[in-house]
């Protein structure tokens, strides 16, 4: 596959697809249901890439405010 084919192309119809997992902790839900179940807390299914997104931005405001607190 060249540089343009696999920019433009979808992961999912790739075949590669994504995990739905909790927003909580992170746990894969395999169900249809909204009880994680490593913690058994209601939860909202998200797909994992959205998942790290969400923790990287996360983590990112942590250190800008800890940065902030030092000064």
């Amino acid at each position: 596959m060249n540089y343009d084919d696999w920019k433009l192309s979808n992961p999912i119809d790739d075949g590669y697809g994504y995990n739905m997992i909790s927003n909580c902790c992170g746990a894969i839900i395999y169900d249809d249901t909204d009880i994680c179940s490593e913690c058994k807390e209601h939860c909202e299914p998200m797909e994992d890439y959205e998942y790290e997104a969400a923790r990287e931005e996360a983590y990112a405001e942590m250190m800008a405010d800890g940065e902030r607190d030092e000064r």
